[in-house]
């Protein structure tokens, strides 16, 4: 009888464990088809601000604005197969990034790293922050030109590390759903990364009003 009950036992255990590496899988498979999506969309609106220069004849702008999104575009490429990326390289990317559409739309920013985090060894989800600061971008200081700011800072909060970015634009119900395809995208993909993480967890935070937006992800238990 003690053997049978073993035997039963440890059958139940593979199962379980079958089932589990199985859903892990699944959750990775829909996780690469997540990042596969963002990334087209980031290179599309970025093509389509080089377009909007041209139309403007601003040449100069252009061209400046498409060699930033040539060495953009190969480091999201070379990014592609990895789901995680160094602190310094994503303060890189978003810097890149700003840079080019603030040749478009003239808005100051700022990107600060608490003396806390170690840039070069702690990695984070790459492309987390892309889609809400392009969002920052398109919909909140676009028309603001020289007035238009947007913040982006990144502390560490005992084992938390804390990514926010904020605007000064004019905000929007968060409540309500929106078909911005990025923030789609991100949200789902972070129920993801929290289902496959089951001691790190990310929580995303929004809050909007008429003097801007902040976006905060606490990245908790990170360190």
């Amino acid at each position: 009888v003690v053997l049978l009950i073993f035997l039963w036992y440890r059958t139940r255990q593979k199962k379980r464990l079958r089932q589990y590496q199985l859903q892990t899988q699944i959750t990775k498979a829909q996780l690469n088809a997540i990042r596969l999506r963002l990334n087209p969309h980031f290179v599309f609106n970025a093509l389509s601000g080089i377009q909007n220069l041209i139309n403007k004849n601003e040449i100069d702008n252009a061209n400046r604005y498409l060699k930033r999104f040539s060495r953009l575009t190969r480091s999201v490429l070379d990014e592609d197969f990895k789901e995680s990326i160094s602190v310094a390289d994503e303060i890189n990317l978003l810097d890149d990034y700003l840079k080019m559409e603030q040749l478009r739309f003239g808005f100051q920013y700022t990107i600060h790293a608490d003396e806390l985090v170690d840039m070069e060894n702690t990695e984070i989800p790459s492309m987390l922050v892309q889609p809400f600061v392009e969002n920052a971008v398109k919909y909140g200081v676009y028309q603001k030109g020289s007035e238009g700011r947007i913040n982006i800072d990144i502390v560490q909060e005992d084992r938390d590390i804390i990514l926010r970015v904020h605007d000064n634009g004019t905000g929007f119900d968060t409540a309500k759903e929106y078909d911005g395809l990025g923030i789609k995208l991100s949200r789902s993909r972070i129920d993801l990364l929290n289902t496959l993480q089951k001691s790190a967890k990310i929580i995303l935070d929004l809050n909007s009003g008429d003097k801007g937006t902040i976006v905060s992800f606490r990245l908790k238990d990170w360190i």
